[in-house]
């Protein structure tokens, strides 16, 4: 890979920072006024590390995923789930893994692209990334060009920070919640498979239930999760900086918020136990396996399919990430 850039933007209420790799935004920090500050994206406990391959080797914050998930579905998926052809190996999709290029700076507004590879169905990505002069405040969208019309599952990826002091999940109202349709790591996830609950705080285990609402969590765990119908912002809260940080999407596009919580569970380089984040990420797809895997017909989830694009008609999708006192 080529030598990565990273550009900053600097306004009278932040700071936030984007790279080439993936046009990854982190670390982002808002001022809250009297001297008090939060930095509430992730940035992968190994840091900027070439000998990882793509989206790993300098992982962090947020970034759009086109087409969104893995590329290699579980082993132990139940009866009546089928599997597809993934036609490529980059994981959260081309853009995640390759450089970006920057299009305009400006004080308060970065714009970036990337062209994907001629043989695909997707053309180019545009984000735009503006701090908001009054307030600690970024508005994000994305421009999504097409060769041919196609149906591609679809999510934005904020990781947000897991500190020692913790973080609370405040969330948002939602219709229900989902858990992954198999082990997200083997022998080390604790949460059932393929149940349905209404709550956080009563999480299904094979040793009574998990409240996974307030970070770090007691255990060694990866868990994913798929709050469905859920209605932003959806709210995060840093008591100990005395602040919530709100994320904020359009629910027709994206209906749904995927959980990712990464508990120190995996074991392996460059993980090593470590990882401590919360993915929070707005999306249209059947968690991150849409590209791998067509549930059975009654699976609850089943009609998360993507967003429709269509040759000749770029479409734009925005959201916002703000903070402010409690």
């Amino acid at each position: 890979m080529n030598a990565m850039t990273r550009w900053t933007l600097k306004w009278e209420h932040g700071e936030a920072t984007v790279q080439s790799l993936g046009a990854m935004l982190g670390p982002v920090r808002f001022e809250l006024g009297g001297g008090r500050s939060i930095s509430p994206l992730h940035v992968a406990p190994w840091g900027d590390d070439a000998r990882w391959h793509g989206l790993m080797r300098a992982l962090r914050g947020e970034w759009p995923c086109v087409p969104f998930g893995t590329v290699h579905p579980p082993s132990d998926l139940p009866k009546g789930f089928d599997l597809l052809n993934c036609p490529d190996n980059w994981d959260h999709g081309y853009g995640s893994n390759h450089l970006w290029q920057l299009v305009d700076q400006t004080s308060h507004i970065l714009r970036l692209r990337i062209d994907y590879p001629a043989n695909g169905e997707i053309e180019s990505l545009e984000r735009v990334i503006e701090a908001n002069p009054d307030a600690p405040i970024l508005d994000v969208s994305l421009t999504v060009r097409v060769r041919r019309d196609v149906m591609l599952p679809l999510a934005h990826h904020p990781t947000f920070a897991v500190p020692p002091e913790g973080v609370q999940i405040l969330g948002c109202p939602h219709e229900a919640i989902h858990s992954y349709p198999a082990a997200v790591e083997p022998g080390v996830s604790k949460i059932l498979p393929d149940r349905t609950v209404t709550s956080l705080t009563a999480l299904p285990t094979a040793t009574g239930s998990l409240d996974v609402t307030q970070l770090p969590l007691p255990v060694a765990t990866e868990e994913i999760l798929q709050i469905a119908g859920c209605q932003p912002p959806f709210v995060l809260r840093y008591a100990a900086s005395g602040a919530d940080v709100l994320l904020d999407w359009n629910a027709e596009e994206l209906p749904d918020a995927l959980l990712w919580i990464s508990n120190g569970g995996r074991t392996h380089a460059p993980w090593c136990g470590k990882n401590l984040a919360l993915g929070v990420e707005p999306a249209n797809s059947f968690f991150d396996l849409g590209r791998v895997v067509v549930p059975p017909a009654s699976h609850p989830l089943a009609d998360r399919s993507g967003l429709r694009f269509l040759v000749g008609k770029p479409r734009t999708l925005h959201y916002r990430l703000s903070a402010q006192t409690i």
